[in-house]
């Protein structure tokens, strides 16, 4: 690979997981060997949630002196979402959050019940926006026919911040929401007879799809007194945890 400068691509393939869900089981929650999931692990077996964590590594993409400025950032699904009932009815949901950093996330089980706040960034996850190259929050949930799963929303932040480090790492988390199955039961107050929908999660299984996370953009020099101010300021940021007063 060339070392002068100019542009680079750079990214990480994560292998697809399938995850099952068993209304009557324990754990609730379980990873498939249907597939290969190298990195995948189920961090709450009862509110469904998984977890991911790696990097890249930039040793050979740059030399030291240089800069790469990320110009573009993607994730690649290589396949489709699908949700499925044990029947085969459509199935449950997905909440996705992902982020690629300049410093590994510390807690990346930090809020993890609800999903609410971003993965990265912000006080509660012990790091700051400018180690945030890239980050966003999908809701996948199911269409009305087909187990296939539909991109609801897609929240997307980041400051594509300059990479001085040897390293950018990415954070996957994932929430699922099992299928729910309705029946019915009827109560009499006063004469009257109501018929109320009791709704229960059922077994489902969920094929989450490989990814591929690329950053495209370009190598180059800054002068050395910014280039030593980005170094310190990514170490000041690692070695500083964030204090919520």
């Amino acid at each position: 690979m060339s070392q002068s400068a100019g542009p680079r691509i750079i990214s990480k393939f994560v292998e697809g997981v399938v995850s099952v869900f068993d209304a009557d089981g324990d754990p609730r929650y379980s990873l498939s060997t249907a597939t290969n999931h190298s990195g995948w692990v189920v961090a709450d077996a009862t509110q469904g949630v998984l977890q991911w964590q790696g990097y890249i590594d930039l040793h050979g993409y740059r030399p030291d002196d240089m800069v790469l400025a990320p110009r573009a950032v993607q994730v690649q699904y290589g396949a489709n979402w699908f949700s499925r009932q044990t029947s085969g009815a459509p199935g449950g949901s997905a909440y996705l959050q992902y982020a690629i950093t300049t410093d590994k996330i510390d807690d990346l089980d930090f809020g993890n019940a609800g999903v609410s706040e971003p993965l990265a960034g912000f006080i509660g996850d012990n790091s700051e926006m400018d180690q945030v190259i890239y980050g966003c929050s999908e809701f996948w949930t199911t269409t009305s026919r087909g187990g296939g799963l539909t991109n609801a929303q897609k929240m997307e932040y980041g400051d594509g911040v300059p990479i001085v480090g040897p390293r950018v790492y990415i954070s996957i988390r994932v929430q699922l929401q099992p299928a729910a199955e309705g029946t019915s039961t009827s109560t009499t107050s006063g004469g009257t007879t109501t018929t109320v929908p009791q709704y229960g999660a059922v077994d489902t299984s969920w094929f989450i799809p490989p990814m591929r996370f690329v950053i495209a953009g370009d190598v180059g020099e800054v002068p050395e007194f910014q280039l030593l101010h980005l170094m310190k300021r990514q170490i000041d940021l690692q070695q500083t945890p964030d204090v919520d007063v």
